[in-house]
């Protein structure tokens, strides 16, 4: 659930917050959307996203993140968000989150990466590659 601090930012994003990146994934010619069921949530939906490195190209870190949660590499750059996106996590998810990475992030800011498949289906492989 995104809290009421969401905001829209044109430039760096605000500190005290994770950069993140999302994709969209497309596939035009069947007229599909990427999308996966959370393993540990039942019943939620997720398109692939994941942090970005300090000093590392936003594009390639989208890539990088469809690569370790789907197995796709054949994938065409279409569009990005111009801003970051900022939300706060919740006040659990924040403890949850910032004593597994040893941090104190306050949420995430996100830029959005819309890429086209340009792959085969089987391709996709959801156990991911988290090397």
């Amino acid at each position: 659930m995104l809290s009421s601090s969401t905001a829209l930012s044109l430039d760096a994003p605000p500190d005290g917050y994770r950069k993140n990146v999302g994709i969209c994934l497309v596939n035009i010619s069947k007229k599909k959307i990427f999308a996966a069921s959370r393993l540990h949530i039942p019943d939620t939906w997720q398109m692939p996203q994941g942090g970005a490195d300090e000093g590392e190209d936003l594009r390639n870190a989208a890539m990088r993140e469809l690569r370790e949660e789907t197995g796709v590499t054949s994938a065409e750059f279409l569009a990005e968000t111009p801003y970051w996106l900022t939300y706060d996590f919740p006040r659990k998810v924040r403890i949850k989150l910032n004593r597994r990475w040893g941090t104190k992030y306050k949420g995430q800011a996100q830029k959005w990466f819309l890429f086209k498949f340009t792959g085969k289906e089987e391709e996709i492989n959801l156990l991911g590659d988290w090397d």
